[in-house]
């Protein structure tokens, strides 16, 4: 087999085992992929216990660290953050707003405020938070697109940070399991699932 076909059978296998938490396959290929299935989910677990640290620097109540970080996916904001004039907003070469469009951006920037201010009192402690998540985010997008680089599969990669992250989160390794199936029966080669613990 070429080593592109090579590379293509080993990233599907490991896609496969990552989606449906275990396949069934020759023990030789279970053998190559679980290395490089370990180590991803190293990644993903290493990548999400930094982000989480970081966030924990600033923000040291974990409820609260966690709806910063659940404000801070919402898209960026800030607490100074102002509607601009039509003047400015033609400097900056977009539309003008109209009154409807104006009270409308207005209160939504009102109602994000309010809903920050809510998770932590304090403006300055609440806008240091915000950036501490923002970062946090920055670190575990890193983590993400080095996982991307081996299997570019979106929804493989949500999978690992939400659900395999957080279940291997205290686990130093040894993240599969290899069973002995027996032997297949056209070429007696043999058979082995490869699971996630």
């Amino acid at each position: 087999m070429s080593e592109p076909r090579r590379r293509s059978a080993r990233r599907n296998l490991i896609v496969g085992l990552i989606r449906y938490d275990r396949i069934c396959t020759t023990k030789a290929r279970a053998r190559a992929i679980r290395g490089e299935v370990e180590k991803l989910i190293t990644v993903a677990v290493k990548g999400r216990e930094d982000a989480r640290k970081h966030l924990a620097a600033v923000v040291p109540d974990e409820e609260k660290a966690a709806r910063i970080l659940a404000f801070a996916r919402r898209g960026r904001f800030s607490l100074n953050k102002k509607v601009a004039t039509n003047e400015e907003r033609a400097q900056e070469q977009k539309a003008p707003l109209t009154e409807k469009g104006r009270k409308f951006l207005e209160d939504k920037l009102k109602v994000r405020r309010e809903e920050l201010l809510s998770i932590i009192s304090d403006e300055e402690e609440a806008s240091k938070a915000l950036e501490a998540a923002y970062e946090a985010m920055v670190i575990e997008l890193r983590a993400r697109r080095l996982i991307l680089r081996t299997v570019p599969d979106e929804l493989v990669v949500k999978k690992m940070f939400e659900e395999l992250a957080p279940r291997y989160l205290g686990r130093p390794g040894g993240y599969t399991r290899i069973t002995k199936l027996g032997r297949r029966k056209g070429d007696a080669a043999e058979i082995a699932q490869i699971a996630l613990v």
